[in-house]
């Protein structure tokens, strides 16, 4: 058993499909039409997970685009992530520190949706 998607709210799915498919590197899973709107789903590469662009349909509204997704990114190395990030002009709402529990940092997309990086701690990494 796993995860097969999960979904984030967007007000543009051409603009945050440009965000996790051109900036981040990712690819479309699904984008098939569904009436007025559209079924587009992206993913990493080689990742089992989508993530659905949901625009128009279910409980879907303007004013639940945005904020914390409660979605982690797990990463090599979040400070590295971060500089390559900067550099292709994704905003932080949060900069690359470590904790007990590894490197975070928490990037927004073109929605404001934000989502957090990780990378675990080092096995000797004290607790």
């Amino acid at each position: 058993m796993y995860i097969g998607h999960t979904c984030i709210y967007v007000n543009d799915q051409e603009r945050a499909k440009k965000f996790y498919c051109d900036t981040l590197g990712w690819n479309v899973r699904d984008d098939v039409p569904m009436g007025d709107t559209r079924w587009l789903s992206v993913c990493p590469p080689d990742a089992q997970t989508g993530l659905v662009l949901m625009k128009g349909f279910g409980d879907w509204s303007p004013e639940k685009v945005g904020g914390d997704t409660g979605i982690a990114l797990e990463v090599d190395d979040v400070f590295k992530v971060a500089e390559k990030l900067k550099a292709a002009g994704v905003e932080f709402s949060r900069e690359p520190e470590v904790a007990f529990f590894g490197q975070h940092a928490m990037i927004k997309d073109s929605e404001g949706n934000e989502l957090l990086l990780h990378s675990a701690a080092p096995a000797n990494a004290p607790t």
